[in-house]
């Protein structure tokens, strides 16, 4: 009888505490990042009957009940969308770290852990920033991470190694993570500029004179005698397409006796017989036909412009037809048209291939210039003999008034070999009492290419100086690493989220205010030990830097992983076990006053 009154007692006191814990967890319906608790019990005593007659049925009886844990739900909350500007969730294996000391720092390692602070664990990521623009959660609780080291004060200098800013992302050292709301990108200046672009022969164009000329005004004859004719481009800016329109026929009639002549355009540079290449291969061929080819000039010899093509009659006066198609494409055909001696036929202006491209640099203060480059067509290449194509490029340094800062062209040249693959040594440009390295062969993963069906273009530029740039957003990627994000375009890390994942959440101890604490005891064995385990790096110290366990979601919180429906039923479920104890103990005591009773 007392046994039933114990029994029953136990039974209350163990249910009433399931109650505490299932009511807690109804309670905190609406808590962000709350884990559940489920309350497991167990039987109190037992007591071992020996067997009677040798019976093979066990006569073992227990003693009452007791809570045996109160267990950790690691089932995940749901996910809902938020407005904070530092509100994140964790998806998967794992918990944010904080702690109270700003100055505090959580190394953990293969082997262990080490800190100078205690620290706390949660699945509550509503952070905020406080008045010196650390990341803090709502009792204040620093939130610790791994910091790049580039914020001094509210000034921010990047690292242009992204190779070794991308080792520094997997680090073990988390310490508190501080992001000024007021901050500055430092400007930096520029070193090195590298351009993709594609380079379309038959598209874009210029006046021929911007290639004949030099920035001084000289005209470059040299240039010219070594003009690729199948370069150029008639005045009304179409390609002459001198592989195509690839034949000259000219007939002169010099009194009543004709002469007929035959020329072919090749895209060999080596030239045959009655074949011209170039401008000097042509001019050659016309001489021997009695013509001059040269290109318009003014009584002093200087090269007129716009620039054209004349034909003058070295001998005696004639009629002279030109026929053929590149004439044709050039606009220049003739029929039995006088020409006396000393007389010439001009063309219309002409154009090269050409396109030009504009690349920021800027000084250590941040000011803004731009290296400006035009490419010209020198030769038109040919897939079928394996002749690559070849551009010549002038680059100079702009000021922001578009005028040049020095007096200095550099000139490069960018081969296209027959798979349109790009080929250009890098060149060395003086800026500022510094060296730029320009290159343009290509920028990251673009490179830059000669493709007949697509317009010439910029496909990208990189460079690695900014202008000085203000904060302007902050985004934290799904593998906790912090973007920093300036008014400038820059975007760059600043560090990442630390996230720990433990061997046995349930070793985990709470504290309260939705925080977890690693907790010792000592193990059968009488080993000190961690319930749940030291601490293990969410990244790969030694990998690409992705997350192991889970995922971060920016701007959203994870809710309560309470089961309302689960926990009311067993509410429900409790209240019946606590009436039926409170039932058992009400007849185990009116059965000891019955006893009670038989004595009198």
């Amino acid at each position: 009888m007392n046994n039933t009154i114990l029994n029953s007692y136990s039974g209350i006191k163990t249910h009433q505490f399931g109650l505490d814990s299932i009511s807690n967890n109804i309670a905190n319906v609406n808590t962000p990042g709350y884990r559940e608790h489920i309350p497991e019990f167990k039987t109190l005593l037992s007591r071992n009957i020996a067997s009677v007659n040798g019976s093979t049925v066990s006569s073992d009886s227990n003693y009452g009940v007791s809570v045996s844990s109160n267990a950790i739900s690691t089932k995940s909350g749901d996910y809902k969308r938020s407005d904070g500007d530092f509100d994140m969730a964790y998806e998967g294996k794992g918990w944010f770290i904080v702690g109270k000391n700003s100055k505090g720092s959580l190394s953990i390692n293969e082997d262990g852990y080490e800190g100078n602070q205690q620290n706390y664990f949660t699945r509550d990521g509503s952070f905020s920033r406080d008045s010196d623009g650390y990341l803090v959660n709502a009792a204040g609780y620093y939130v610790y991470g791994l910091d790049l080291g580039k914020i001094k004060g509210n000034v921010l200098t990047d690292n242009p190694n992204k190779e070794e800013e991308q080792k520094s992302l997997i680090k073990n050292k988390l310490t508190p993570l501080r992001i000024p709301q007021d901050m500055i990108y430092q400007p930096t200046q520029t070193t090195k500029v590298d351009i993709a672009l594609n380079l379309n022969a038959k598209k874009e164009n210029a006046p021929l004179a911007q290639y004949l000329f030099d920035e001084n005004g000289k005209f470059l004859d040299q240039k010219l005698d070594s003009l690729d004719m199948n370069a150029l481009f008639n005045n009304e800016k179409k390609p002459l397409d001198a592989r195509g329109n690839n034949d000259i026929r000219i007939t002169i009639n010099e009194e009543g006796k004709e002469k007929k002549f035959d020329f072919k355009y090749t895209p060999n540079k080596e030239v045959g017989k009655e074949e011209f290449h170039t401008f000097s291969d042509l001019k050659k061929l016309f001489q021997s036909a009695g013509l001059s080819l040269d290109v318009a000039r003014d009584k002093d010899g200087t090269p007129i412009k716009p620039m054209a093509f004349t034909l003058k009659n070295e001998g005696a006066d004639m009629k002279l037809t030109l026929g053929g198609k590149f004439f044709d494409s050039l606009g220049l055909l003739l029929a039995d048209v006088p020409l006396k001696k000393g007389e010439s036929q001009t063309s219309g202006s002409l154009n090269i291939a050409s396109y030009s491209t504009s690349a920021e640099i800027f000084d250590e203060k941040g000011e803004k210039f731009l290296i400006k480059t035009q490419y010209f067509l020198e030769e038109s290449g040919d897939n079928r003999q394996k002749q690559d194509q070849i551009w010549e490029a002038r680059s100079r340094i702009m000021d922001k008034t578009d005028h040049p800062l020095d007096d200095k062209t550099y000139t490069q040249t960018l081969e296209f070999d027959t798979d349109h693959q790009a080929h250009a040594k890098p060149i060395e440009l003086d800026f500022q009492g510094s060296k730029i390295a320009y290159s343009l062969e290509g920028a990251g993963d673009a490179h830059s290419s000669n493709l007949g069906y697509e317009d010439s273009s910029l496909l990208k530029s990189e460079s690695d100086g900014k202008k000085e740039g203000r904060l302007s957003g902050v985004s934290i990627d799904e593998n906790g690493i912090i973007q920093l994000n300036f008014d400038n375009g820059v975007s760059t890390p600043m560090g990442r989220i630390g996230i720990a994942a433990f061997s046995n959440d349930q070793g985990l101890h709470k504290v309260g205010g939705n925080l977890f604490e690693l907790k010792q005891t000592t193990d059968n064995n009488g080993d000190n030990k961690i319930l749940s385990g030291a601490p293990i790096l969410g990244w790969d110290g030694d990998g690409d830097g992705r997350l192991k366990f889970g995922r971060v979601m920016h701007k959203y919180l994870e809710t309560s992983n309470t089961d309302v429906t689960s926990a009311l039923t067993n509410l429900i479920l409790m209240q019946r076990g606590y009436s039926m104890n409170a039932k058992a103990l009400s007849t185990g005591d009116d059965l000891i006053k019955e006893a009670i009773n038989l004595k009198r």
